[in-house]
C-alpha cells in the first residue's frame, strides 16, 4: 500500500463515527449471564420445580411397575439346566473343584514369610 492510500484510509477512518456504549452494557451482560446460569436443564428439572408431588408419584408408579409386574418363566428351567450339567462329560471335572480350590489355599507355596 504506498502513502496516498494509506493517508486516504485513515482519513476515511477518521471521519467514522465512534461506537456509542451504553451506561448500562455491563449490568446487560451480567443479567444475560445470570440468566442462562440459571436456566433449567431440562424437562426432568422443570417438572420436579414445577410439580414436584406429582413427579414423586411418577416415579412411584413406575417403580411399582417395575418391581410388582410380574415376569415370565424363563424358557429354560433350572433342573433342565441341572440335567444338561450332570449328563456333561465335564461333570467329574467341576465336581472336584471344591477340591482342587482347598488344596490351593492350603498350599505351602502360598504362605508368606516375613523377615
Amino acid at each position: 500500500m504506498n502513502h496516498d492510500e494509506r493517508d486516504n484510509l485513515w482519513e476515511l477512518l477518521g471521519r467514522a463515527r465512534e461506537p456509542k456504549v451504553s451506561p448500562f452494557f455491563a449490568r446487560d451482560v451480567l443479567r444475560k449471564l445470570r440468566a442462562e446460569e440459571s436456566a433449567p436443564g431440562g424437562l426432568l428439572v422443570w417438572l420436579l420445580r414445577r410439580w414436584p408431588i406429582a413427579a414423586a408419584a411418577a416415579c412411584a408408579l413406575v417403580f411399582a411397575g417395575v418391581t410388582l409386574v410380574p415376569r415370565p418363566e424363563p424358557a429354560v428351567s433350572v433342573v433342565a439346566m441341572a440335567e444338561h450339567v450332570s449328563a456333561s462329560p465335564d461333570y467329574a471335572v467341576i465336581g472336584n473343584l471344591d477340591e482342587l480350590l482347598a488344596a490351593e489355599e492350603s498350599s505351602a507355596w502360598l504362605t508368606h514369610s516375613v523377615d
